[in-house]
């Protein structure tokens, strides 16, 4: 039975239920372990004491009676307690209340007057009872100078009410963020290790898993390097054909102008020379991607000592400036070649080179110079292109197919390494080899 693979939609549907779910739950949870705490409470006395300048409540000072006075509710009864607190006449101190009564108004248009002095009293003694606290009221009485004094009771910004908003939120909070980080995993870990296989040689779908849309990316990136492989195999095995089958009318050339004598033998000769070396750079260009080699600890300033000797012995002008060990890992014949390539340049284009090997930091540095004129600054990359060549002659006397730089990157990139160009400000262009060097066992 095959096991049912989801979509990211669905995923992220179920996440997003998810939490919300545990948000309601948790606020549920909140809600029975916590009961709403109580609204503030206030006595008579505190109002009292808040008049006088104590307490910590607001006050300011009116021209006029702030509000009306009160004649029903809570508000009346805080009235006639604050009244007989402070000595006052009746009038002389109004009460109002700063949350909405629980019981609706009953009081009928008209019916302002205040209460009969028996009514008065019994509020007051009321209000002074002990443990008789009202909600939130503003008060106001009038002083000797006709101007009012209004005292509001401070309101703190934690109240009980939003600190259970925030635990709760802090709860919620804590619970959903694993969720939320386990969630955004289980998403995203398949287009990882679908980073990972592209960088490999394993197959994508093996490994990827996951949603229905990761799994269809790994297929189609299984699909497209197979068809990427298969163009590669057959772009190597025409040119590597083409090549093999232009030997054989080179073959019949060379027997042809064996027979000759004087200048045009020896001109037909190196003209075949040079086309079987651009034959020979063609192969190595083509096989160059399919080619693993050995990498092996080497110094490389004993392969540029052998590179550079055997420039000498063809008596070009080069010189090789190197101290001591330089080891780094690669393939010898690959990264022989590609010095090669690079001191071929310099005496073809630059007319000498000078070589020179050094450690910086973790890194072996190998430069080639040249007293050549340069390159032009928009071509320091561009020659590193297949078949680019800067002669516009064409002439194959001085330089071959265009490949030399190309393969010289090739090899050096495969071996871990790189290779520039730059102007030189003394004049000459040189060529920077940068490869990782390994610590001398012997230091």
């Amino acid at each position: 039975m095959s096991r049912r693979v989801l979509s990211i939609r669905t995923l992220a549907a179920g996440f997003t239920v998810a939490g919300i779910l545990l948000c309601l739950t948790v606020s549920f949870v909140i809600a029975l372990a916590f009961p709403v705490p109580p609204p503030a409470r206030i006595t008579a006395a505190e109002a009292q004491a808040a008049v006088a300048g104590e307490g910590g409540w607001r006050r300011r000072l009116a021209a006029r009676p702030p509000f009306e006075a009160a004649n029903e509710g809570q508000a009346l009864v805080a009235q006639a307690g604050l009244t007989v607190l402070l000595g006052a006449a009746p009038g002389e101190v109004r009460v109002r209340s700063l949350t909405p009564e629980r019981i609706p108004s009953r009081r009928h248009p008209g019916r302002s007057q205040p209460p009969p002095a028996e009514v008065e009293a019994l509020l007051a003694r009321m209000a002074l009872a002990p443990g008789m606290s009202f909600a939130p009221f503003e008060a106001a009485v009038r002083r000797t100078d006709g101007r009012w004094v209004v005292v509001t009771p401070s309101s703190p910004w934690l109240t009980p009410q939003r600190r259970r908003m925030a635990l709760a939120f802090l709860i919620a909070a804590a619970v959903l963020l694993p969720l939320a980080l386990w969630g955004a995993g289980r998403l995203t870990a398949p287009f990882q290790r679908l980073a990972e296989a592209a960088d490999g040689d394993e197959q994508a779908e093996a490994v990827v898993g996951g949603s229905r849309e990761a799994q269809a990316a790994a297929q189609a990136l299984d699909a497209l390097r197979e068809r990427l492989g298969r163009a590669l195999k057959e772009r190597s095995v025409i040119m590597a054909a083409v090549a093999h089958d232009l030997r054989t009318p080179l073959t019949g050339l060379r027997l042809r102008v064996e027979g000759l004598t004087g200048d045009p033998r020896a001109a037909a000769i190196a003209d075949i020379a040079r086309m079987e070396r651009l034959i020979d750079q063609l192969l190595v260009y083509v096989r160059g991607e399919e080619a693993r080699g050995t990498f092996e600890p080497l110094d490389l300033a004993d392969l540029a000592r052998e590179c550079v000797a055997r420039q000498v012995a063809m008596g070009r002008p080069v010189t090789l400036a190197a101290n001591g060990e330089h080891l780094v890992c690669g393939d010898r014949d690959q990264l022989e070649r590609a010095l090669t390539n690079l001191i071929d340049n310099a005496v073809l284009y630059g007319d000498r080179a000078d070589v020179a090997v050094t450690r910086e930091g973790e890194e072996i540095v190998c430069t080639i110079d040249d007293l050549g004129p340069g390159l032009p600054p928009d071509q320091l990359e561009a020659v590193f292109s297949p078949f680019r060549r800067l002669e516009l002659s064409r002439n194959r006397a001085t330089g071959g197919a265009g490949l030399g730089l190309s393969i010289s990157r090739s090899v050096l990139e495969r071996n871990g390494g790189e290779v520039v160009l730059c102007n030189r400000i003394s004049g000459g262009a040189r060529a920077l080899v940068r490869l990782p060097g390994i610590a001398d066992a012997s230091s």
